[in-house]
């Protein structure tokens, strides 16, 4: 098969893999519509990104590559990422944890998308990743890193052993597109990276995006993930509360 296709046995598992995490979330997604969030005080929400060559480099190009809507998912997913690693204590690659956020979705944009027979936009935004870094001399090994972390952050779970960076993409994009962990932020943090990196036309955005790969990658982990119901998250995430 081709890297990122699903056969049936996969759709099998991944299916029953996304139903059993959409359960087991339930609650704190009905605690982040409901409350106020965790009894802590607001996180600080003025980050600024690592300032290197590459990520000055890689933002420029997701500057020139994103429509305003996904450019905006690509900075909050950012965002979300390093305040759920600070609440964790997690100390990820700063500079590849912004670089793989910044081109996560890279394939969706018409610049980058992925040839017909590519089987999934995530692995093919790995790729073109992984040659933009080396193009931006970044060492092998972490523009391997790159790669993975996009590849991966399709899946249900990317757990910390799979990489602190790819965890950390991975959680970010879920709690901009679903609200995957929305509950465990203060409400005051949520609206303050609302605010400075507004969500309008996202929602939309993202679904025309999802509706078009399930239709020309059927057997993707994006394709079975819209056919399971990704637009009813997608357009009532607490982050719009």
């Amino acid at each position: 098969m081709t890297p990122g296709e699903l056969d049936l046995t996969a759709k099998l598992r991944f299916a029953r893999a996304a139903v059993f995490a959409q359960l087991t979330g339930l609650p704190d997604l009905v605690r982040a519509h409901l409350t106020s969030g965790p009894g802590a005080p607001a996180l600080t929400t003025d980050r600024e990104p690592p300032d290197t060559a590459v990520t000055r480099d890689v933002l420029d190009l997701a500057r020139s590559s994103y429509q305003e809507p996904l450019l905006g998912h690509c900075i909050r997913t950012w965002l979300w990422a390093d305040l759920l690693a600070g609440r964790a204590g997690i100390k990820p690659d700063e500079e590849l944890l912004y670089v793989a956020c910044l081109l996560h979705d890279i394939a969706l944009t018409d610049r980058h998308r992925p040839p017909p027979e590519a089987a999934c936009f995530a692995v093919h935004a790995g790729e073109v990743a992984r040659t933009t870094l080396a193009e931006l001399g970044a060492k092998p090994s972490c523009a391997d890193e790159v790669a993975q972390a996009i590849a991966l952050h399709m899946n249900i779970h990317v757990p910390t052993d799979e990489g602190l960076e790819a965890h950390l993409l991975h959680a970010g994009a879920h709690l901009d597109v679903a609200g995957t962990r929305a509950g465990e932020l203060p409400r005051q943090t949520i609206r303050d990276v609302v605010a400075k990196h507004p969500r309008d036309g996202f929602p939309d955005c993202f679904a025309t995006l999802m509706r078009r790969e399930s239709a020309e990658r059927p057997n993707s982990r994006a394709a079975l993930l819209w056919r399971l119901g990704m637009r009813l998250p997608l357009h009532h995430n607490p982050l719009d509360r």
